[in-house]
């Protein structure tokens, strides 16, 4: 279960500029578009970077689905540590990711030959948001069957509230963000609570991601470093 957290979050809050309108413009939905995020770790050092591109928009007139690829790159030497992609859906001006997309490939192949379910609700991000404005809770819950023992790993994402409008600057430019904060409980065996500060932009999507424990101590930062 390697990294599955991790990836979760990466992928159930990353999110480029939308010009699809079935699509919330805190999502991506223009084919080519392309960013990169490095994170950093409890010490601020690089520790990744993950490259998406939206390689396919397939639209109905109710409807779009978002086919988004992804390479989670080591921090240290560069090296793709594992390649995937997932699939947001656009309706009504909200985009939604289905909980099995949470789950890279490259994760599931070690449980090929095993039974495993993923289930959970699905992570929204509305066409508009506005302080004080509470989100829909998220989760996500896969199960595997190891043979001898059963393996059960939950993520759920609660409290999601637009706290604040505030300036960002990063390597990728200066943008004016909404500022959301949500609380992650992450169990696998026992459960742990991590408190996360993300930041929004109109246009870009997410320019900046903080991610701390009960305590206040950093866990992981996340910064948009380019959009092509």
């Amino acid at each position: 279960m390697k990294n599955i957290a991790f990836l979760i979050a990466i992928l159930s809050l990353t999110s480029v500029h939308a010009q699809n309108n079935n699509c919330s413009k805190f999502y991506a939905s223009q084919e080519g578009k392309e960013l990169i995020i490095h994170q950093y770790d409890k010490k601020e050092r690089l520790s990744t970077i993950t490259e998406f591109k939206v390689t396919d928009v397939k639209s109905t007139a109710t409807q779009s689905v978002i086919t988004i690829a992804m390479n989670l790159k080591d921090g240290r030497n560069n090296k793709s540590i594992v390649t995937s992609s997932f699939k947001a859906r656009c309706s009504g001006k909200t985009t939604r990711l289905d909980p099995e997309s949470f789950i890279a490939p490259g994760i599931l192949d070690q449980y090929n030959d095993m039974e495993y379910s993923i289930r959970g609700d699905d992570i929204s991000f509305p066409n508009s948001l506005a302080i004080d404005q509470e989100l829909p809770n998220a989760s996500v819950h896969m199960s595997v069957n190891a043979g001898i023992m059963n393996i059960n790993m939950t993520t759920n994402m609660l409290n999601r509230k637009v706290i604040a409008k505030e300036q960002v600057t990063t390597p990728a430019g200066t943008f004016d963000c909404y500022v959301i904060t949500y609380t992650n409980e992450l169990t696998m065996g026992m459960t742990t609570t991590q408190h996360s500060k993300q930041w929004i932009a109109e246009g870009v999507g997410m320019v900046k991601e903080e991610t701390r424990k009960a305590n206040g101590k950093l866990i992981t930062k996340s910064i948009l470093h380019q959009i092509n």
